[in-house]
């Protein structure tokens, strides 16, 4: 058997070919306006879907 954390053992995976964020792109990810409005649409999204899940139910 290999020792896994020997200086020889190959990546498990390259990431130096994947692309970088734009300006546009690292400025909305730090713009917290723009972060609550994701954050509760997703979050109504989840709650939907969950409603949904319980409308079945019987309890």
């Amino acid at each position: 058997m290999t020792d896994p954390t020997a200086p020889t053992a190959q990546p498990l995976l390259d990431v130096s070919t994947a692309p970088l964020p734009t300006q546009r792109t690292l400025k909305m990810r730090r713009n917290i306006p723009f972060q609550l409005v994701r954050f509760v649409a997703f979050d109504l999204r989840i709650m939907r879907m969950v409603l949904k899940g319980h409308k079945g139910d019987a309890h």
